[in-house]
């Protein structure tokens, strides 16, 4: 059975720039999911027609296979608990939810049983404290 993953923004910036982590892009090991934050921080990363057209074309291949994540009712209350809880414990500033994205998108792979692929380990073990969802390091 295919693994699912949704590949955090960081993992993309790496393929997009400089053509890494291309163990990512087997077909028959993966199916790859598109969280829509991570499309959002993408976007607003993006600099110039030539960034634009890729990141179109990009996106428009995850609208095509519909494996774009968005979240259920169910997802948007779990996402707004866990920022409660880690506000509550004094991982998240309100003033300047930084980690906002990140809770979002442990939120929607655990709505999809996917693993989120990321170089991000420190805040996403955080996150894991309060949303139960699965992460990997990619070197």
């Amino acid at each position: 059975m295919q693994q699912k993953i949704i590949i955090d923004t960081n993992i993309y910036i790496d393929i997009f720039n400089r053509g890494l982590q291309k163990n990512l892009h087997n077909p028959l090991k993966y199916v790859v999911l598109l969280a829509h934050p991570v499309l959002h921080e993408l976007w607003m990363g993006a600099r110039g027609n030539r960034e634009i057209k890729h990141l179109s074309e990009f996106q428009n291949r995850f609208v095509q296979l519909k494996r774009i994540v968005v979240p259920t009712v169910a997802t948007l209350i779990a996402i707004g608990q866990a920022c409660q809880k880690l506000r509550k414990s004094g991982r998240l500033d309100p003033t300047h939810p930084k980690h906002y994205n990140d809770i979002s998108i442990a939120a929607l792979a655990r709505q999809v049983g996917a693993t989120v692929i990321t170089h991000n380990i420190r805040d996403f073990k955080t996150i894991q404290k309060v949303i139960d969802f699965e992460f990997e390091r990619q070197p």
